[in-house]
């Protein structure tokens, strides 16, 4: 783990490079598989704790079975509670996590690490109400077209709130069910490829720290 003074682009220098031959981005469709987000911006939101993480860990988990490295950038005061993500499946040992704390310096990690090459998937934290330029995103976005990456800002906001910019292609509100315990609705509010919103669901089994 880094703290934010210490960022600079010789820091991602050392990150191995696995990368799925022949991996193409999928266009349509509203889906939520990693083969769909690549080359894309994509947004995943919450209003409060409602599982959000664990469904992220669904997509790492994806990313890890191809054999893509996975960065996870903290722009928070706490990351994920690591058993967590152990109990969907996610090889920790696989994702580099980056304390960048703050809002400029987790979008230049996120930056640096789409621009090197080396990462097939890059998760940002988030935390309180970010303010991101369309330049910023537009940047990051065509950075992940030409390297193949998938790009997720998780986000701390209610479904009705606008997205973080017009560069997001594809966004998601993680809401708890009425159903049952431990089941979350995944409702696809914006999808720039389809033009369409469509809702699935999960259910989990509420490890120690997720609930």
């Amino acid at each position: 783990m880094m703290a934010s003074q210490q960022l600079s682009p010789q820091s991602f220098a050392g990150l191995p490079v696995f990368r799925a031959t022949g991996l193409k981005a999928s266009t349509g469709g509203g889906s939520w598989r990693f083969d769909n987000l690549v080359g894309v911006l994509a947004e995943i939101s919450e209003e409060v704790a409602s599982g959000a993480v664990s469904f992220v860990a669904e997509i790492i988990a994806e990313a890890q079975g191809r054999s893509e490295p996975v960065a996870w950038v903290a722009g928070t005061d706490s990351i994920f509670f690591p058993p967590d993500l152990l109990a969907r499946g996610v090889d920790l040992s696989a994702v580099a996590v980056i304390r960048s704390g703050g809002e400029t310096a987790s979008l230049t990690a996120a930056e640096w690490l789409v621009r090197s090459g080396s990462m097939g998937l890059v998760i940002i934290d988030c935390e309180g109400q970010w303010n991101v330029s369309d330049a910023s995103l537009g940047r990051i976005l065509k950075l992940a077209e030409r390297n193949l990456c998938a790009v997720a800002f998780l986000t701390r906001k209610r479904r009705h709130d606008p997205s973080l910019g017009s560069r997001i292609a594809l966004r998601a509100c993680i809401t708890r069910s009425v159903t049952g315990t431990f089941v979350i609705d995944i409702h696809t509010v914006k999808d720039k490829r389809s033009n369409s919103s469509s809702r699935q669901s999960r259910q989990y089994h509420g490890p120690s720290g997720m609930y």
